[in-house]
């Protein structure tokens, strides 16, 4: 009876953790498409919630490169999808989008705050914007 005891324990210790571990998947993502073009982003002004995971899908519909840099990116871990190349790590700074391309920036848990991101090639400036993150309430 001990033993079977031991046995079940374990199990739902096992089944706890691997539910730990999916519940952030499993989380709603918030998805944002911002559209680049000569020379501005659209939306300019984006709202989402605090600490569910986010996913900007950048996309470059004009014939100029750009550049995609938030202060969000500075200490927060950062996954960025460039077709079929994938970059993860803390400070990333500067996403850049080619014509054409898409661009998937994903952040699992952002914090609240006002973050801004702009496009820092000299000839674009007034390409900016805000992601304001609201606290969860």
């Amino acid at each position: 009876m001990q033993r079977y005891r031991q046995i079940i324990i374990a199990v739902v210790l096992a089944l706890g953790c691997a539910l730990a571990i999916e519940s952030p998947a499993q989380e709603t993502w918030q998805t944002i498409e911002i559209k680049a073009d000569e020379y501005s982003f659209s939306p300019n002004r984006i709202q989402v919630k605090a600490h569910r995971p986010l996913e900007l899908v950048v996309i470059n519909e004009g014939h100029e490169p750009h550049q995609f840099r938030s202060s969000l990116f500075n200490n927060e871990m950062t996954e960025v999808h460039i077709g079929e190349n994938v970059v993860r790590g803390r400070g990333i700074e500067i996403v850049d989008v080619a014509p054409g391309t898409t661009v998937k920036i994903k952040l699992l848990s952002p914090p609240p705050g006002q973050f801004d991101f702009q496009c820092r090639i000299p000839s674009h400036h007034g390409m900016d914007g805000m992601i304001l993150i609201e606290p969860n309430r």
